[in-house]
C-alpha cells in the first residue's frame, strides 16, 4: 500500500507541477505590407503559430542571432497547404537545407487575404542534432526571421526583410486561467460537475486512477459539464482538464 500511495503521489505531483509556457505573440516584421508574427507554446509538446506573407516564402530560426551553421529553421516554401520540407537547418550563409526527418507536424495551414498562418507541433527534444531543444521550464529564446524579396516567388533566393527577435517564455495566461476550473461535489459518489472559467468554452477531461490509467475520458463545454462517477470504485483520482495546449488538475475523492 505504501508503494501504491507513493506512486500516486508522484503521479499527482507530476501533473500538478506540469505547466505550459508561452512566448506570447511576437511581432517580427510589419513593413512594406509584409507582416510576420510567431508564438511558441511549450507544454508536453511544442506548438508553433507562425504567420507570414501569403505571396512568398518566409522562414523562422530558433536559438540564433545570425545564419550560423546548425541553426534549426522552419520554412514556408510553397503556395500550398502541404509543406513537405517545412523542417530545415542552416549550413551557413546560404539557403537552408531540408532536414532528413520532418519532426514538425503541421496541423493547420490557412490563408486569409495576404496572410498565411501555419500551426505546427513537435516534441521538445526530437533527438535530432539539427533540431533546437526547447526547455520544459521558462527561459529566453532568440529568433531569426526572413522573407522573400519578390512577390509570388517561393524559390529560396536572397531574402528581402530579415531580422532578429528575442522573447521570454512565461507562464501562459490560458494556463493560469484554466487552473481556476471548479469541480463539485468533492467527495463524490454519483457524478461531478466541471465548471470551466470564463473565456474557455470547451475542454477534454481525463480521470486517472492511482496507477495512472485513464478510467474516464469525456469532452465538456459550458452547456454539458456533468460527468458520471458512479461506476468508479471508492478511492482517490486525478482529474485532468485540458484545453488546447494547456491543462490543470485537481484531486477527486470518490466515496
Amino acid at each position: 500500500m505504501k508503494k501504491i500511495t507513493l506512486l500516486f503521489y508522484l503521479l499527482s505531483s507530476c501533473y500538478i507541477a506540469a505547466q505550459g509556457y508561452s512566448t506570447g505573440t511576437i511581432n517580427l516584421n510589419s513593413t512594406a505590407g509584409v507582416a510576420m508574427t510567431a508564438k511558441i507554446d511549450v507544454a508536453t509538446n511544442v506548438t508553433l503559430r507562425l504567420t507570414g506573407p501569403s505571396d512568398r516564402w518566409f522562414a523562422l530560426g530558433f536559438g540564433a542571432v545570425s545564419m550560423t551553421a546548425g541553426t534549426d529553421v522552419v520554412v514556408c516554401h510553397a503556395n500550398t497547404t502541404t509543406l513537405s520540407s517545412f523542417d530545415r537547418y542552416l549550413t551557413g550563409f546560404s539557403a537552408p537545407v531540408n532536414d532528413g526527418t520532418q519532426h514538425w507536424t503541421i496541423t493547420s495551414n490557412t490563408v486569409s487575404g495576404t496572410v498565411r498562418t501555419i500551426v505546427a507541433t513537435r516534441a521538445l527534444n526530437t533527438g535530432d542534432a539539427n533540431d533546437y531543444v526547447f526547455s520544459s521550464t521558462p527561459n529566453s529564446i532568440n529568433l531569426i526571421w526572413a522573407y522573400g524579396s519578390t512577390a509570388n516567388s517561393y524559390s529560396l533566393t536572397y531574402h528581402g526583410g530579415r531580422g532578429v527577435a528575442s522573447a521570454n517564455f512565461t507562464l501562459g495566461s490560458e494556463d493560469v486561467l484554466l487552473a481556476q476550473f471548479k469541480m463539485y461535489p468533492n467527495p463524490s459518489n454519483d457524478f461531478i460537475t466541471i465548471e470551466l472559467p470564463n473565456r474557455i468554452s470547451s475542454a477534454e477531461v481525463f480521470i486517472h486512477d492511482y496507477l495512472g490509467r485513464v478510467v474516464i475520458k469525456e469532452s465538456i463545454d459550458v452547456t454539458s459539464s456533468k460527468i458520471v462517477t458512479s461506476n468508479l470504485q471508492k478511492g482517490t483520482y486525478i482529474v485532468k482538464v485540458a484545453s488546447e495546449n494547456e491543462f490543470a488538475t485537481k484531486v477527486l475523492i470518490v466515496d
